[in-house]
């Protein structure tokens, strides 16, 4: 008699397809013969952006809600709908991966008796009303509860470990999968230098002194961006081409829309030169291991220019794989891409460092490994 396939149920209130990691581990365990099923919600700006297509995983979203009295009705449904998934289906584990989907992993532990791995991709921000007590009582309880805590940074592992000393913790950084680094001898030096960025669309990611780096730097340098404006960040492409058009660079930055999967933005980013990860210095947390862009910049064949700040430092311009440079400063941010535009060989090494890190130890394979030993268990 055939051997039932193990099955996994990953819950989070939002579009799974934000979180990269997520479509990695459901990769690597589909590929092993695991039934994944994703339930979420639809979110803000990523309404046409989707998964990979794999037989082996399902995707059910919800709809999306402003926040206000339908939200919390929608809420409330997601919860139901998410509850009766878990006494229906069969599942070997529950994956819950945030805030919002910890009462279903904690009902999945204390009622059915689940096994719960809950990965937290951010950091929740404080309790404000009732509700979010509630939520961060429950993630309180499945602390203790979860058969495994996931973080994608050292410090939020430990800062989490310290205020619950009971949580299984395993840290897990956000990285690639080795399949997505491109061969060494595929890329060639274009007409054009160009920039890339995706992500969120927010100044504090995307700074416009970008812009006017670009306006110091010769003509043949250009940026190429792609992502969606947030709840938050409304309005900021217009902002953004209002001012390059003020400086006179608007010929050279080119949006590439909302990208519907990682393969399509990866084919994007493949064709440029300079990864950008230019966020501020002073960011609300630790962010070397949780930001996604780094890696897939150097997946993708490009270096990668961060801010000087010592977390980045240490970890990326002592390894040899980018540049640093104030992301406050144009100057600064011109500075260290002239230095790549006019030194090739230290940039070829740069990308070849980077790829190597990639196919070797920075990619999701092996950050997933523990995680995927204990599932399989």
């Amino acid at each position: 008699m055939a051997e039932k396939p193990k099955k996994i149920l990953y819950v989070q209130y939002t579009n799974p397809a934000a979180f990269p990691p997520l479509e990695n581990s459901a990769l690597l365990l589909a590929n092993r013969g695991w039934q994944v099923k994703f339930l979420g919600t639809q979110a803000l700006g990523l309404e046409n952006v989707h998964l990979l297509n794999h037989p082996n995983i399902k995707v059910e979203l919800g709809s999306y809600c402003f926040p206000g009295k339908k939200q919390k009705l929608n809420y409330f449904v997601f919860i139901l709908r998410s509850a009766k998934e878990m006494l229906m289906g069969q599942y070997s584990c529950v994956y819950v991966s945030d805030i919002f989907a910890t009462p279903i992993g904690w009902f999945a532990c204390v009622v059915l008796n689940k096994r719960v791995f809950y990965h937290e991709h951010d950091t929740p921000s404080c309790a404000h009303s009732r509700f979010t007590q509630f939520l961060h009582w429950t993630r309180k309880k499945l602390s203790s509860q979860a058969d495994l805590c996931i973080f994608p940074q050292t410090e939020r592992a430990n800062t989490f470990l310290n205020q619950f000393s009971a949580a299984k913790v395993q840290v897990c950084f956000n990285m690639p999968l080795k399949s997505t680094a491109i061969n060494a001898s595929e890329k060639n030096r274009q007409t054009f230098f160009t920039l890339w960025y995706h992500g969120s669309l927010i100044e504090e990611r995307l700074p416009f002194q970008i812009l006017e780096a670009l306006r110091i730097l010769p003509n043949d340098v250009a940026l190429k961006f792609a992502g969606y404006e947030t709840f938050s960040s409304e309005g900021f492409l217009k902002r953004f081409f209002d001012k390059a058009r003020k400086l006179g660079v608007e010929n050279r930055v080119q949006y590439c829309g909302v990208l519907e999967t990682r393969e399509s933005l990866f084919r994007q980013a493949q064709e440029c030169q300079l990864g950008l990860v230019l966020f501020q210095k002073q960011f609300v947390e630790p962010m070397v291991g949780a930001s996604n862009k780094p890696y897939d910049y150097l997946a993708c064949g490009m270096p990668i220019l961060f801010n000087d700040s010592s977390e980045w430092i240490n970890f990326f311009e002592n390894q040899g794989v980018g540049k640093s440079c104030d992301p406050g400063s144009s100057e600064s941010i011109a500075q260290a891409i002239r230095f790549l535009v006019e030194n090739e060989t230290e940039y070829a090494n740069m990308r070849k460092r980077g790829l190597e890190k990639i196919s070797t130890e920075w990619n999701y394979e092996a950050q997933f490994a523990p995680i995927q030993k204990l599932l399989e268990n």
